[in-house]
């Protein structure tokens, strides 16, 4: 499990447009937090309307892991599992450990890439606003956390990879969309995607995030049973 972990974290900095993903996160992050820096009176309006101080600093990465997130995710991930079938390679790794342990790694890999990203940005902000928002931080975790599950049961379910890159931009565009109207707006026909989608438990505590965090739990069984009942 380990060498599959290790294979698809460093394999997630080899991809152009994963460089160009974390370049781009933190280049705003860093332009966002200086910005705050020079203009203080935004953080005083901001307290002022019952605000935190560290809301006006992480507002930006905050703001691309809400619309961008999916779409980064599947930028990155959205061949984690088919691609593998498709090159008969997934048979390979099964020989040298159980298909659980495949999953996995493959998703703990695919997680700790973004871990590292959101942390490169968060420890940006930190250093120009010298304090640490740990509240925003695992909320952004928590949050990657589902998308890159259920990244993992797309992956799983569709063994094409060129109709996952498709769905991936898709998804990528709507799904932010329809989360955040849903989260707002009282139709019957939404209510699935206000329960199922993260973005209704944000408004909370962190504490709202591990419904999400259980939802993308339920993701990765879903796509280990799977695996474990299909012909490779």
């Amino acid at each position: 499990m380990i060498h599959v972990l290790k294979r698809e974290f460093i394999d997630s900095f080899k991809s152009v447009r994963s460089i160009l993903i974390v370049l781009f996160i933190t280049f705003v992050s860093y332009q966002s937090a200086k910005f705050i820096e020079n203009n203080p009176g935004i953080i005083d309006k901001l307290i002022e309307n019952g605000g935190e101080a560290g809301s006006a600093y992480t507002a930006a990465i905050a703001l691309i892991v809400l619309m961008f997130g999916f779409l980064f995710v599947f930028a990155t991930s959205h061949d984690i599992i088919n691609r593998e079938t498709e090159m008969k390679t997934m048979r390979l790794l099964v020989t040298k450990t159980s298909r659980w342990q495949v999953m996995l790694g493959k998703f703990c890999g695919a997680m700790l890439f973004w871990v590292v990203t959101v942390s490169i940005s968060f420890s940006i902000l930190s250093i120009i606003a010298e304090s640490w928002f740990p509240k925003d931080y695992f909320q952004s975790l928590l949050f990657i956390f589902y998308i890159v599950s259920f990244v993992l049961l797309i992956s799983t379910v569709i063994t094409k990879t060129k109709l996952t890159m498709f769905l991936g931009i898709l998804l990528g565009i709507t799904l932010p969309i329809i989360g955040l109207i849903a989260s707002v707006v009282d139709r019957w026909y939404l209510l699935p995607f206000r329960y199922l989608l993260p973005y209704n438990y944000l408004e909370g505590s962190v504490g709202f995030m591990l419904i999400p965090m259980a939802t993308g739990i339920v993701y990765i069984l879903l796509s280990i049973y799977i695996i474990q009942r299909r012909d490779l």
